[in-house]
């Protein structure tokens, strides 16, 4: 039979074998599997006697037979291959073992005869086979020695790299830079100085591959100027090379790890080099010879350990270590004259004496025999195979991380043998090996396989992803990240947060390009305000205004502007913005003022989460910190709760256009710019009464998807009316609907009043048309201000009837083109910035000839909104701080604006381009505000403004409300 195949007994998978093989194979499979936790110290066993290489094959059967099998390799010694016949493979140079190729250099070895004289200097040493005879303790290692133990080295490498075990692929990324140095010759005729750079080149050149080959730049550099070319040629043959230096010279953290590691290890005094370069020097050939050979063969060593550690390290962002379940199994068959491989052996023990570094695999020495010679006996330390049961296997047991880190400089404690040395003989059948004798892998922890780390990353993934999306707006509200402050969420297809630049500007759709333009014109002036900071040296004051409003979630027919209100509103705002951006620079106490844009939704539906956004943003650093809000813009339920919910977070609010009764007990910090519905009423009730009007009609609409219950405007006024006009002998209220029939009304002579949304009120003079046929319409048809957008929908008007006058209540009369022309100088500022070609689109009250353009009812409301936040920062501003003193964010915060509101209301108020705004103490309601009766003749005539006819509670003697007819009211 040949020696090298074991026999199989029979077809179960019996093999025969020495005695004790069984028992060695059990001993080998409670060595290999790795623990759960910490590791293991590991012998290396060398078997010895006339049977080991019967002991040999079994082992290598049940290694490659097995299920789940281990990393493993078996390589003959190189003085068993020369006495063989055939000499170690060539090395290809590609700079690293992987089981692709072997490690080589430019320069080769010292003598490419050394494998040859290194074995035949093993066959002059021979003798007896024992270890104390072939590798004696005390025998100093020269450099052949450690060109024999290189090749064995490399081939185990190779072995291991070899990817057949269902393991991660071992690499072998520090040995091969040191089989690299070791293979590198110096050229001749260079400087000294020059070899940093020679061995740079090559090493780079190494890692590159030698056979990729460089790309091709000269014709992109040849079709560049002179100086771009010199830049080019910078940038693409001297960065790289200087980089990879400065990389390989394993000093600067965090870069090139591998190389430093070279650095911080005992052998050969790595400090005396420098760096890396400067010791691979000390390892090329011809160099090398005057170097420790003990030392060179235990970096060699150490080198090719540290890979195993590197692979075998657990780390929870490498799920690769934990798949390595097995230590690898490396069998070294050796001739009668072991010299190498026993080397190898006393040099691993002695590199983890002395390092105090784990051995992370289980050398397996076979010594061979040549057929007919004498059979020694066995030696006196040497242990009988037969006798392996006998051994304390708790000397290898696991050993946890935290206690070996304390010994990495302490060799391992005493009862832990390095070696072990087993003595086969006795018959080479007298035993049948069970096929359960196998040596295999324990299967991976499960959180390390594939499918898990699959899951593993779904899990990262899909936060993040949802993170991601939630910050980018996706889907439906996708901005360019980091271009401006935006924090958005798509709830219900609606775009629901803030933004204060061109990254996101709420509500593209078609028909709404004027609300995109004024948008982008308040990020703009956003950009001028910082600018104009910095150039003052970072004197004014530099604060933050929120809008709140309603910019999304709309029916709109095609082309409709259907937000004309809101456009108004951030018009007004802008208007007041570009006072401060505008300013001359010498006028360091009017305060510049970026503009957050906010988006509550549909009917302020989504006003709470809105709000939560804007408070993250008021407690955020800031050279502009948040005073307030302005808005919100519909008085509902959900604005209710967003008053109560800025109250809590301390922001105060100021509406422009809120004017549900009480709707100021929702917050302690709240203002409002309109006058409330009991107003409004009285100033209908005073009309009627001086028409001598009998009879009131009323019809109530709550908008889309709203009731009485959510809509607190209409509730409000609907009380009010009914209250003021209780003893009326025609007082109706009826909630109205498409469809209803308004045949009564027709002819109609009291006063038919529209209490409701201004979203019906097309709907609800179509019902008038179709009832009374454009003709015999109501005497005296009078609508709420909400129809105030109405009239500033193009779209919906075109569809009105055109012979029909109406009535509606306007709560910025003094805000009309006429009314502005009057000397007042806070009223002229506004005028100007209004008529400003590069502020509004179009300019307003810009006189000549042609239609003019009527202002907008939200404008002036939302200037005086703003307008209060900006005066009040700039007399807060004049008190707290010294000039030439800096602006500081922190000198200030929305509980000191509001103070300073009511410190300035307290010395008689505010001014304002829509009327004197005064409160009394306690309330957030405007006293005595303006309100207008506007007539239109034609609603579809878009060019002719509406008529101011009636006019209630201007400031008068005493404070007493006063209501007067204008000359155009007609009898």
């Amino acid at each position: 039979m040949n020696e090298h195949d074991p026999v199989r007994a029979d077809d179960n998978g019996l093999l025969n074998a020495p005695p004790g093989t069984t028992e060695f194979l059990h001993l080998v499979q409670a060595l290999v599997p790795r623990p759960r936790r910490g590791e293991r110290w590991l012998p290396a066993l060398e078997i010895d006697g006339p049977h080991a290489r019967a002991v040999y094959d079994v082992l290598n059967s049940r290694l490659v037979t097995a299920a789940r099998p281990t990393p493993y390799c078996a390589v003959p010694s190189p003085e068993t291959e020369t006495r063989d016949g055939h000499g170690p493979e060539p090395t290809d140079g590609t700079g690293e073992t992987d089981g692709t190729g072997g490690t080589g250099g430019t320069g080769g070895t010292d003598d490419p005869a050394a494998d040859t004289e290194v074995s035949g200097r093993r066959a002059d040493r021979g003798g007896t086979a024992l270890a104390e005879e072939a590798d004696p303790a005390g025998h100093a290692l020269d450099h052949q020695d450690v060109e024999a133990l290189r090749v064995l080295l490399d081939e185990v490498c190779h072995g291991l790299a070899r990817q057949r075990s269902g393991q991660p692929r071992l690499r072998f990324r520090h040995f091969s830079l040191v089989q690299w140095a070791m293979n590198t010759r110096l050229p001749a005729g260079a400087r000294t100085d020059e070899y940093p750079a020679v061995l740079a080149a090559d090493l780079r050149a190494t890692r590159r591959g030698a056979d990729r080959p460089a790309a091709d730049l000269t014709g992109l550099g040849g079709a560049l100027d002179p100086v771009l070319q010199f830049l080019w040629n910078v940038l693409t043959v001297a960065v790289p090379p200087a980089l990879f230096r400065v990389v390989a010279g394993g000093r600067v953290p965090g870069l090139g790890r591998t190389y430093r590691w070279f650095m911080r290890q005992p052998y050969l005094r790595p400090q005396l080099s420098g760096n890396f370069l400067g010791l691979a020097e000390r390892l090329t050939a011809g160099y090398r010879a005057d170097e420790p050979s003990e030392q060179v063969a235990k970096l060699l060593v150490h080198a090719f350990l540290e890979d195993l550690r590197r692979s075998f390290r657990r780390r929870p962002w490498r799920p690769g270590g934990w798949r390595h379940t097995a230590y690898p199994v490396v069998q070294i068959r050796s001739g009668e004259s072991p010299t190498t491989s026993r080397t190898l052996l006393r040099l691993v023990e002695q590199v983890r004496d002395e390092t105090g570094r784990l051995v992370p695999v289980l050398l397996v020495h076979v010594a061979g025999r040549q057929d007919g010679g004498p059979v020694p006996s066995a030696p006196a330390h040497a242990l009988r195979m037969t006798d392996l049961h006998a051994i304390d296997r708790n000397q290898w047991a696991p050993v946890s991380y935290r206690s070996r880190l304390a010994r990495r400089t302490s060799a391992p404690t005493a009862r832990v043998r390095g070696r072990r040395r087993l003595w086969a003989d006795g018959e080479v059948d007298a035993e049948r090996v069970p096929a359960s004798a196998v040596v295999a892998a324990p299967a991976p922890p499960w959180f390390s396989r594939p499918v898990m780390i699959v899951a593993a990353c779904l899990l990262l993934f899909v936060p993040a992803a949802v993170w991601s999306g939630r910050y980018l707006g996706i889907p439906g509200c996708l901005h360019r990240p980091f271009a401006a402050d935006v924090v958005v969420r798509d709830v219900g297809g609606e775009c629901i947060g803030f933004s204060d630049g061109a990254a996101l500007t709420f509500n593209n759709q078609p028909g709404q390009e004027n609300l995109h333009y004024v948008q982008e014109r308040i990020f703009a002036q956003n950009r001028d305000a910082r600018r104009a900071w910095e150039e003052s040296g970072r004197r004014r004051p530099y604060v933050t205004v929120v809008y709140l409003g309603t910019l999304t979630g709309r029916a709109t027919q095609a082309g409709e502007e259907a937000y004309a209100a809101e456009r108004e509103g951030l018009e007004g705002m802008a208007a007041a913005q570009y006072i401060g951006v505008r300013a001359t620079v010498n006028t360091s106490s009017v305060p510049l003022l970026r503009i957050v844009i906010a988006n509550a939704g549909f009917q302020m539906k989504h006003a709470d989460l809105a709000v939560d956004m804007i408070a993250r943003l008021a407690r955020q650093p800031s050279d502009a910190p948040v005073i307030g809000v302005v808005g919100p813009v519909e008085s509902r339920t959900a604005s209710a709760v967003a008053l109560r919910h800025l109250n809590r977070v301390g922001l105060p609010a100021i509406a422009p256009a809120l004017s549900a009764d009480h709707i100021d007990s929702n917050s302690n910090l709240y203002f409002q710019i309109s006058p409330p519905n009991r107003d409004q009423v009285h100033l209908l009730s005073a009309y009627a009464r001086r028409k001598g009007w009998k009879g009131l009609h009323i019809y109530v609409t709550f908008g889309e998807k709203s009731s009485r219950k959510d809509d607190l405007y209409v509730a409000t006024l609907l009380d009010d009316l009914k209250k003021e006009f209780k003893g009326t002998s025609d007082l109706t209220s009826t909630k109205w609907h498409p469809g209803r029939s308004m045949q009564h009304e027709c002819d109609y002579r009291g006063m038919l009043f529209f209490a409701g949304r201004w979203s019906e009120y097309g709907d609800f003079l179509a019902g008038l048309r179709q009832a009374c046929q454009n003709n015999d319409w109501p005497r005296h048809l009078v609508a709420d201000d909400s129809v105030n957008r109405y009239m500033a929908n193009k779209t919906l008007r075109k569809t009105a009837p055109d012979n029909l006058t109406m009535l509606y209540v306007s709560k910025s009369g003094l805000a009309t083109c006429s009314s502005l022309r009057r000397p007042d100088p806070d009223v002229g500022q506004f005028l100007a910035a209004v008529q400003s070609p590069d502020l509004l689109s179009p300019p307003r009250c810009v006189g000549g000839p042609g239609p003019q353009q009527w202002i907008g009812e939200q404008v002036g409301l939302a200037y005086d909104a703003t307008m209060l936040f900006s005066q009040a920062v700039e007399q807060l501003a004049g008190r707290i701080r010294v000039w030439p003193q800096p602006w500081d964010g922190r000198m200030i915060d929305p509980a000191a604006v509001h103070t300073e509101i009511l410190r300035g209301n307290a010395k008689g108020g505010w001014p304002g381009v829509t009327g004197h705004l005064s409160y009394d103490m306690g309330s957030g309601e405007p006293k005595n505000k303006p309100l207008s009766l506007l007539r239109v003749d034609d609603i579809t005539d878009m060019d002719k403004l509406p008529t101011e006819v009636f006019v209630c509670n201007p400031r008068g003697a005493r404070g007493a409300a006063v209501c007067n007819s204008s000359t155009a009211d007609r009898p």
